[in-house]
């Protein structure tokens, strides 16, 4: 008698496990047999920047219009593959593929953002992205962007990334020059040696500005904002071929 009693409440346990194990497995076959219907793509982070649209990512999806996916069941395909074909793009900062209830494949990408460009006279040119990416240029579109020039670059093109060991630092420098609206507005270039020294081409006046390296960087600008406000206006606007700011407390005009 206990044993019947005992047998009862495990089955009473087990069974309804089992039929939900079962129901789960029957609608997600179900779910891999539905077709897909449609791809619907949302592209994020451009700001004007178009380095990548719509039809570029169903290429990336399709691998150039060889595998098909629209009209196919899911089964067919991995999403998590197409994911990761996905954001091995270099304009894409990064994505997620997934399908809604509908049956749509559902593509939310995020698109690299450059904030600086990389003048190369020996080879390609590069764009810096807002994360520390190294970026191509494109055919399709050229970003207004301060343009960087200098030895010290060619080490992080080849690692793909400048917000990493001594680039680290100058990245955040360039990050915020982008990020402020007076200071991008007036630098044109930086030139950067191999040892970290910044030399600066202003965009409207014709001084070159001494920066020195990237080391107390607020400080070196705000003496160069007391050299725009007050200097400059008294003494005129192209007086001075060089402007010095590595020295403490100090604004060396020549």
């Amino acid at each position: 008698m206990q044993l019947k009693k005992s047998l009862n409440i495990v089955l009473k346990i087990v069974l309804p496990i089992l039929l939900f194990v079962v129901t789960i497995g029957f609608v997600g076959k179900k779910q891999d047999e539905v077709l897909c219907k449609k791809i619907i793509i949302n592209i994020k982070n451009q700001q004007g920047n178009f380095f990548i649209n719509e039809a570029d990512i169903n290429s990336l999806l399709t691998n150039d219009g060889n595998e098909m996916v629209m009209n196919l069941p899911y089964e067919n395909f991995k999403l998590k593959d197409l994911e990761e074909r996905v954001n091995a793009h270099k304009f894409i900062q990064a994505a997620e593929v997934y399908r809604d209830l509908e049956g749509n494949m559902m593509v939310d990408a995020v698109q690299a953002r450059p904030i600086a460009r990389i003048f190369n006279p020996d080879g390609a040119d590069h764009y810096i992205s807002d994360q520390g990416r190294i970026l191509p240029v494109s055919d399709r579109f050229t970003a207004r962007v301060m343009v960087l020039s200098g030895d010290f670059f060619n080490a992080y093109i080849e690692k793909d990334m400048l917000a990493d060991d001594a680039g680290k630092d100058l990245f955040h420098f360039i990050k915020f020059i982008e990020q402020d609206k007076f200071w991008s507005a007036q630098f044109a270039q930086l030139e950067v040696d191999e040892r970290g020294i910044i030399n600066i081409y202003p965009q409207v006046t014709k001084q070159l500005i001494e920066f020195g390296t990237v080391y107390n960087y607020s400080d070196k600008l705000s003496k160069l904002k007391i050299f725009y406000d007050k200097i400059l206006p008294d003494r005129g606007w192209n007086r001075y071929d060089r402007v010095n700011l590595q020295f403490k407390e100090q604004i060396i005009c020549e």
